[in-house]
């Protein structure tokens, strides 16, 4: 009877099989503490005093046991030391097999692999469409797709429409991002001339159904992070191999979007601390459950106070037409309460709007 992969699936018992084997492999001293703390990812001195107190570690004992188990019964029962006992209790391998359970992990890997497999087929209506063609050229996986998808046996799908302007240029965008690739681009911006770009690609970014490649372009402002919208470009973008790529320092799209709602920064802003109130259970349930910035902090909930029925929020981010927009697709139902900058430039675009609708009579 084939025995049981220590390995598979989310419970206590994998997890805890696969950190206390990656433990016992680098052949060091290890105690139950150690695995706990590795699963919990904390330090050892973050742990209980008493450590039965932590949650899963009567599963983790047991494991820790079948594990060894495991290993003595291909390498022998003399592959581990222990020493001390309860939780000063420590052991180590020390047999000659560097990988006794390399069939179990192999094993883990090809399910893995299924798995990822399944998802690719079932996700064809997630993904663009180029993106699927160009990288699974002349794979079973794109027939058996398109087959899935004519019999009407999708499972996934997004909810905007994926047939974009210059969209079946991303999987080459993409590769020359990869290939560290300098790209000539011929590029209209926004109410402007058409510009010739030499452009060292970074990353690429979809926000609210559109597609952006962020990069360096030669002899333009910003020096990183310079903006290009896929629909905005005019033709194919061809590779200039004779140029050396320049890339963005370390680190620089993390900060670069971490301040911000969507992809754009405004001329000037600066970060504000913006508190804003629901005035209704509804929209405030809107935006506590999809916040628009991971800085999203609930001041107040939503309650009757003396000046009002409302919830209280914030966020510390720097205001652009994304933000903006997001607020305002809210319509009465969020205020902006400060800072004043911000609450007169939402006011100032409300009455804009309002002035396209004046009442007659």
């Amino acid at each position: 009877m084939q025995r049981k992969n220590l390995f598979d699936g989310e419970s206590y018992k994998a997890q805890f099989a696969i950190i206390t084997y990656r433990w016992l492999m680098s052949r060091q001293w290890v105690t139950y503490a150690d695995i706990m703390a590795d699963w919990l990812g904390r330090s050892i001195e973050e742990l209980p005093a008493n450590l039965s107190n932590c949650e899963g570690y009567g599963e983790l004992k047991k494991t820790v046991g079948i594990v060894k188990k495991s290993i003595c019964e291909i390498v022998g029962n003399d592959c581990f030391e222990e020493e001390g006992n309860n939780r000063n209790k420590r052991f180590r391998y020390v047999g000659k097999d560097n990988d006794p359970l390399a069939d179990m992990r192999n094993a883990k890997a090809i399910n893995n692999l299924r798995q990822y497999w399944k998802f690719c087929q079932d996700s064809a209506g997630f993904f663009p469409k180029s993106w699927l063609e160009y990288f699974f050229k002349d794979c079973q996986d794109l027939l058996d797709m398109k087959a899935k998808r004519h019999k009407g046996e999708q499972v996934i799908s997004a909810s905007l429409d994926r047939i974009l302007t210059n969209i079946e240029y991303l999987p080459s965008l993409y590769e020359a991002i990869t290939n560290k690739m300098v790209l000539e681009i011929d590029y209209k911006p926004f109410d402007e001339e058409e510009v010739t770009l030499m452009f060292h690609p970074h990353y690429l970014k979809e926000y609210n159904g559109r597609w952006h490649l962020f990069g360096r372009a030669e002899e333009k402002e910003p020096e990183y992070g310079y903006n290009i919208a896929l629909d905005r470009i005019q033709s194919k973008p061809r590779e200039r191999s004779m140029v050396e790529y320049v890339p963005a320092p370390k680190h620089f799209y993390d900060e670069f979007f971490k301040d911000i709602v969507g992809v754009s920064h405004m001329k000037d802003a600066q970060k504000e601390h913006i508190v804003i109130r629901a005035r209704s259970l509804y929209i405030y349930k809107l935006m506590d459950t999809k916040p628009l910035h991971k800085s999203y902090t609930v001041v107040r909930p939503f309650a009757q106070y003396e000046d009002g029925k409302y919830a209280e929020f914030s966020f510390n981010v720097e205001p652009n037409n994304e933000f903006y927009g997001r607020i305002l697709q809210m319509g009465a139902g969020l205020e902006v309460v400060s800072p004043e900058s911000v609450r007169n430039e939402i006011a100032q675009r409300i009455h804009n709007l309002a002035d396209l609708y004046p009442k007659k009579g």
